[in-house]
């Protein structure tokens, strides 16, 4: 778990990195080729870890709303560009980047009930780059 957690602190500051990986999200690629770029910049990681990744949320915890607005860097970013946010189709992903690595500071998601891979959440973009939205853990609408 410590190779996948260290892949995605690199991403945090190499651009050409994270670059790649949201490639690869963006194309919902396998497990395999993310074990192959990983493997290209010194990362050792199984399909496993990834998916415990991915079936967690953050790799460090979820962030709740009122830590999100106390937080000073860190996850959160300002990824909002309004040629593009309003045609997103992935808002979880679109918001949160690869693994989650890139949240959006204007991406808000709200628990509503559920546990892990079952719970429900209201999605919503601060500067209305879609409408708020009732959706699963994966951010599609329900």
């Amino acid at each position: 778990m410590e190779q996948i957690k260290a892949l995605i602190e690199k991403a945090k500051s190499d651009k050409e990195l994270m670059d790649k990986l949201d490639a690869l999200g963006e194309k919902d690629a396998g497990n395999d080729e993310i074990i192959t770029l990983a493997k290209e910049y010194g990362f050792t990681v199984t399909a496993e870890e990834i998916e415990k990744v991915k079936s967690e949320g953050r790799t460090t915890g979820e962030i709740k709303e009122d830590e999100l607005e106390a937080v000073a860097g860190g996850w959160s970013e300002n990824r909002y560009d309004p040629k593009t946010c309003k045609n997103i189709t992935r808002k979880k992903y679109d918001c949160e980047g690869f693994m989650k690595a890139r949240w959006c500071d204007h991406f808000r998601k709200e628990y509503i009930s559920g546990h892990h891979d079952h719970s429900k959440h209201w999605y919503s973009c601060v500067k209305d780059a879609y409408p708020r939205y009732k959706g699963d853990y994966m951010g599609e609408p329900i």
